[in-house]
């Protein structure tokens, strides 16, 4: 285990939500950062799906989802599924 600092406001505002919440902060703490992790993460890839750099099935592997999750994920972003004939091969074999 790592120990990481936070400024004070923002170790009050996890105290604050680890009570409404019913959790003790050092749960509520490494909850929030995985969450931020895969947010982040998350728009990194729908972005680079986006501008063409990687694939449907290169983003699901990098979300370490389905292609069928990846789908809906860029529905929900709002954006165009782009899926050639030559990705549906090469995703079959």
């Amino acid at each position: 285990m790592r120990a990481v600092k936070v400024n004070d406001t923002l170790f009050k505002e996890a105290e604050k939500m680890s009570k409404a919440y019913g959790i003790k902060v050092d749960e509520l703490i490494p909850a929030a950062l995985r969450q931020g992790l895969f947010t982040l993460n998350e728009r990194t890839v729908l972005e680079l799906y986006r501008v063409r750099k990687i694939t449907l099935q290169k983003a699901a592997e990098m979300l370490s989802i389905d292609i069928w999750e990846m789908i809906e994920r860029i529905k929900n972003a709002d954006l165009h599924i782009d899926y050639s004939a030559e990705e549906l091969a090469e995703d079959l074999r």
